[in-house]
């Protein structure tokens, strides 16, 4: 079978590709650059690159670089931008999923005739004879299955995840035996487009009207200090609010159509419910009202909820509060096998 996989460089793509070399198929590795040019990201992606051709070469498979600048910013990092304006939290990682690697990736590996494109993720395919869906790795700390609630049935349908079911440990053991060259490189750890982790700068640098400065009010909506830009807070933030108070106070939401924060004590941050703007369906058509657990970050451990579908909106109602959930993050469902059912990115909280 003609697989394309899909390489940045880094181990976990490495052991995919040589686990299905293994297996026997043809593999086609392919390196994608996304990051807009400038000297730090064309020092990172030749790094990178240049260990995705020794993988290649080790390994013994054909490797092709692609260009997908222009559509990384126009379908991943002007909205990552345009969202923090709105006082929202993105995830960029899970639009890059849907229309990135599993969006213009898999196009490219469906026009050179491969069959399947393989990625280095930590998550697990199934299918119950009616949808395609993915269940969680069984390596809590790695699983990946977060970010992929997203991807359509005919994006998983061509898609496989050959180190799914694997811990880290255990790829760096295969890497290792297998004297792949990146068998020691570290993972990455920031946003790849932010590789210093400061978004407030990027956003900046990115952005020709920011928003201007505004006020910051308790929740009985009496002017505590001033704030310079919504941007630069996240619900639940404490540190950099510039207020003298008595008691700490915390980030509880954030309103750009009146340019505040609304800033309260940590009790009052606690929240009993959201809805979504969007719903996508994965393990089932969710109709009607369903009990799941929840996940409204990637390290969250779950909590109990009720959905229920309004049309094309999830309303969620929490079993206990919960606190620190931000607008723009995702609410993803998962039932007691840990299969994700669906979910969508939050857009307001109750």
């Amino acid at each position: 079978m003609k697989i394309a996989v899909a390489m940045s460089g880094g181990v976990d793509s490495a052991v995919t590709a040589a686990l299905l070399k293994e297996e026997g198929h043809e593999i086609i590795g392919i390196t994608a650059r996304f990051l807009p040019y400038n000297d730090i990201n064309d020092q990172i992606y030749k790094a990178n690159v240049n260990d995705a051709k020794a993988i290649a070469e080790k390994l013994g498979f054909k490797h092709i670089e692609v260009d997908l600048v222009d559509d990384f910013y126009q379908n991943v990092i002007s909205p990552f931008c345009n969202e923090y304006l709105r006082g929202k939290t993105p995830n960029p990682c899970i639009i890059c999923n849907r229309y990135m690697k599993f969006g213009k990736l898999l196009d490219i590996a469906k026009n050179m005739n491969c069959h399947l494109i393989a990625t280095g993720h930590y998550a697990i395919k199934k299918n119950n004879n009616e949808r395609f869906y993915i269940s969680a790795s069984p390596d809590v700390k790695r699983d990946q299955s977060y970010f992929l609630y997203m991807i359509s049935q005919e994006q998983l349908r061509y898609t496989i995840f050959p180190i799914g079911s694997y811990s880290k440990n255990e790829i760096r053991e295969i890497a290792i035996q297998k004297n792949i060259p990146v068998k020691n490189k570290p993972d990455s750890q920031e946003i790849c487009f932010i590789p210093d982790n400061d978004y407030i700068s990027f956003i900046e640098k990115n952005t020709s009207n920011l928003p201007p400065q505004g006020q910051i009010v308790d929740i009985s909506g009496k002017i505590i200090g001033h704030h310079n830009g919504i941007y630069r807070y996240t619900i639940g933030q404490r540190r950099g609010m510039g207020i003298s108070s008595p008691v700490p106070l915390y980030v509880k939401e954030i309103d750009p159509e009146k340019n505040r924060i609304i800033a309260s004590t940590k009790e009052e941050l606690n929240v009993f419910g959201l809805e979504t703007a969007n719903a996508f369906d994965m393990k089932m058509i969710i109709s009607g009202k369903i009990k799941a657990k929840i996940k409204c970050r990637s390290t969250q451990s779950p909590f109990y909820g009720t959905i229920e579908r309004h049309n094309d909106r999830f309303l969620v109602q929490f079993d206990e509060p919960q606190s620190g959930i931000s607008p723009g993050q995702s609410a993803v469902f998962y039932d007691e096998g840990n299969d994700v059912l669906g979910g969508g990115v939050i857009e307001k909280t109750f």
